[in-house]
């Protein structure tokens, strides 16, 4: 087999094996795809993809809108994006008391200001409340999926009550294949490519 049948095939069993009837169709392909990264059909009770998130991200993918990621492996996860990595946004942190994560995020939210960036965070909860803590425009949406045992649960609770356009999960499962196969997805259909079989 080769890896365009692989993916095919493994799509096919994710559909015989996962109901997504209580999703639209482009909930359903984010979903399925995030599934497909992570082989946790499981995360079909986890996902929270709100309807217009998924309208701002495509828009903003068909309009070259910044990205930004939280670290590395998220930027890696999205390649033909060229996103730009909170991690590497700071030098000195200007908040000695925060990650490097959370102030790159803020240093970044404040260099894109006034383009309305999608924002995706796949690692760092601290990353997560620097977008929920900025006090500038809001960004486009935010994918926002940390993992962890530390305030990764109660960020995304923080998330999904905030008011912005979000795609998020409801437990401490997260992490950057979540976030980048999240994005991917929604790159693929904003090309107008499906996976799965209706």
């Amino acid at each position: 087999m080769n890896t365009s049948s692989i993916e095919l095939e493994s799509f096919a069993r994710i559909q015989r094996e996962v109901s997504f009837a209580h999703l639209g169709r482009q909930a359903a392909e984010i979903a399925a795809r995030i599934i497909h990264a992570t082989g946790d059909i499981e995360l079909i009770d986890d996902l929270i993809i709100n309807e217009d998130a998924i309208e701002r991200i495509i828009w903003g993918l068909d309009h070259q809108v910044p990205i930004i990621v939280d670290v590395r492996m998220v930027g890696a996860g999205v390649t033909k994006l060229a996103p730009l990595i909170a991690i590497d946004a700071v030098q000195t942190p200007r908040d000695p008391n925060e990650t490097r994560s959370h102030n790159g995020m803020a240093a970044l939210l404040d260099a894109t200001a006034g383009r309305a960036p999608i924002i995706v965070v796949g690692s760092a909860p601290t990353a997560l409340r620097a977008v929920l803590e900025y006090t500038g425009e809001h960004p486009l949406a935010v994918i926002g999926m940390p993992v962890g045992f530390v305030d990764a649960l109660e960020s995304k609770q923080a998330l999904a009550h905030s008011g912005l356009a979000h795609i998020t999960n409801s437990s401490r499962r997260g992490g950057s294949p979540m976030a980048a196969a999240t994005l991917n997805a929604l790159l693929l259909l904003s090309k107008g490519e499906y996976r799965l079989d209706y």
